[in-house]
């Protein structure tokens, strides 16, 4: 006969085995199996069940049942005791065959494994698989926020942030209480780049949860991308502008680009380049090479008088620029060619300011890619 204490470790080892079952069945996320891992090690130890005895693990199982099984038997039983006794008192009211919403115990736990299967998709990155089975488990049970809200999440993970944000307002029309719900919303605002939208979303799911340490970082992260661009002037696109700030000068932090492109020894160059294949001369030029990669190394511009006393760079110069004579030979004489072109354009502050501002964004989104990569 068992004993009261016996009863109680077989009820907790019917958690703890249901809490298995939960993580297995993928009805928890990453986060929450490893919650739930410390809360059987709790349960465990506050019923004195030695996990390491397994003789006395299986003397408690409950399998073949389970827990949740053994929950639903118990619930279809009162549901049937109740269906009875209204029945009695009163023959011309129906006894109801399923839950008070419409909806029967058999397509709820249909609706589950629907979602359940969901995360695990998720979980191995499938997508578009996940959506289709969280809106399978929606087309089941129409008013469950917890189904919206992932389904917003695996839209937002696979670059729809127009419906995931639709997914996260339904949720939160189901269930205005749904933290998770604001915190869908506020990811998929911040995917779109609507960051106060999306600070807004967490402020508001944090009113709900207010530990919730996901979307704390999550407002930290989005209020950082709010902060004023005032000193980013002339360096940032505007929204639907297309081009850059026309500022001048190293202090505007820009360059005028009408400035440059009337600029004749510019364009002359251009030209040049553009007719007699310079540009492939000037991408495998190694001296050029050498002064990219000093600027990648060091930050700074080259030497004007270093560049000048370089006759590969002032040859290649001449030649870019139309001043070799004919047949291919370099002249390096002075007097044919006027003024030294490459000269004439280091001497533009707007096309330095430009080179350095090219740079500078080419570094940049450099230094973006390889972080993205990683």
């Amino acid at each position: 006969m068992q004993t009261p204490e016996d009863i109680r470790q077989r009820l907790a080892m019917g958690i703890v085995e249901y809490l298995d079952k939960a993580v297995a069945d993928g009805h928890v996320t990453s986060d929450g199996a490893e919650s739930l891992e410390i809360a059987k090690q709790c349960i465990t130890d506050a019923f004195g069940i030695d996990v390491e005895d397994q003789s006395k693990i299986q003397e408690l199982s409950l399998k073949p049942l389970s827990l949740d099984r053994v929950f639903e038997v118990y619930l279809k039983t009162q549901a049937k005791v109740g269906s009875n006794a209204s029945s009695n008192s009163n023959d011309d009211v129906p006894a109801p065959d399923s839950a008070a919403d419409g909806i029967s115990e058999e397509d709820k736990n249909r609706a589950d494994e629907f979602k359940a299967e969901g995360n695990k998709l998720i979980m191995s990155k499938d997508f578009a698989g996940a959506i289709y089975a969280y809106t399978k488990a929606i087309e089941i049970v129409h008013d469950n926020a917890v189904y919206f809200g992932n389904r917003s999440a695996a839209h937002s993970q696979n670059g729809d942030h127009e419906k995931a944000i639709a997914d996260a307002k339904k949720a939160l029309e189901v269930d205005a209480s749904y933290s998770k719900g604001y915190s869908r919303l506020g990811h998929a605002y911040f995917g779109m780049g609507k960051f106060a939208e999306a600070a807004d979303a967490y402020e508001k799911g944090l009113e709900l949860d207010p530990e919730n340490k996901v979307m704390k970082a999550a407002l930290e992260t989005t209020k950082g991308k709010l902060e004023p661009e005032s000193g980013n002037s002339g360096s940032s696109i505007e929204p639907g502008s297309g081009t850059r700030s026309s500022s001048t000068g190293a202090g505007g932090g820009g360059f005028d680009i009408a400035s440059l492109m009337n600029n004749p020894a510019l364009m002359s160059m251009a030209q040049n380049m553009m007719a007699n294949g310079g540009m492939d001369q000037l991408m495998n030029n190694p001296a050029v090479s050498r002064l990219a990669e000093n600027y990648r190394n060091t930050g700074q511009m080259p030497n004007m008088s270093d560049m000048m006393s370089n006759p590969d760079i002032m040859n290649m110069a001449r030649n870019l620029s139309g001043n070799a004579p004919p047949g291919g030979e370099r002249n390096n004489s002075s007097s044919g060619g006027g003024a030294n072109p490459l000269s004439s354009l280091m001497d533009n502050p707007d096309l330095m300011n430009m080179a350095q501002q090219f740079m500078r964004n080419s570094q940049s989104e450099s230094n973006n890619s390889n972080n993205n990569s990683s």
